[in-house]
């Protein structure tokens, strides 16, 4: 699908009534974070490359920016190193919903064989404590590709983005709860002083 054309006008939506042959999800759990917090990093459409390891690049490619329904990004992975050029894909955003912590896209023009890929990417709150995060996916059999090899791809990827959503989480917690400790040990240095019988 041309990218212009995906930014311009209706915006496609995976057909309900189709019998996909290859579907699935995979999760992966942020015990560390709220539903909240994860959603608040992982929103924003265009911000992909700050959480997925394996993707340097992401940029908006045409339409409104997000999350205007018909947004494209460009996405492009890290170079394999042997040569070979790096994976990309134009993706359109077809769905943002703040409150449900979800966001769909269709993958549109790319390098990696395929043909209609429709996904969904949400924050799901965990009764226990935490969050999930989960990616959907609805797709077209890749020539040459077992869908287990797209199943493992699209696993280590969520993996990848709960750890730094963890690391992200933890370390704004530590550098909020920083002033706090460091106002009460200034506060205990004062005491002491006051109460030294050197004074």
């Amino acid at each position: 699908m041309d990218v212009a054309a995906s930014a311009g006008g209706a915006v496609a939506a995976a057909p309900q009534s189709k019998a996909w042959e290859w579907e699935g999800r995979v999760v992966s759990a942020v015990p560390a974070a709220t539903a909240d917090e994860a959603w608040a990093l992982l929103s924003d459409f265009l911000a992909f490359h700050r959480w997925h390891p394996r993707v340097p690049i992401c940029r908006l490619a045409a339409g409104a920016a997000a999350p205007a329904a018909g947004c494209v990004r460009y996405c492009e992975g890290t170079p394999p190193g042997d040569g070979a050029p790096a994976d990309w894909a134009h993706e359109t955003l077809l769905e943002h919903d703040q409150a449900r912590r979800f966001f769909r896209y269709e993958m549109n023009d790319n390098n990696m064989g395929f043909g209609a890929f429709f996904a969904a990417f949400r924050v799901v709150p965990v009764p226990a404590g935490g969050c999930e995060l989960r990616w959907e996916f609805q797709c077209e059999p890749v020539r040459g590709t077992p869908r287990e090899a797209l199943v493992a791809r699209l696993q280590a990827g969520l993996d990848g983005m709960a750890a730094r959503v963890r690391e992200h989480v933890l370390s704004a917690r530590a550098t909020a709860a920083a002033p706090t400790v460091a106002a009460g040990l200034e506060g205990a240095d004062e005491l002491k002083l006051d109460n030294s019988i050197a004074v």
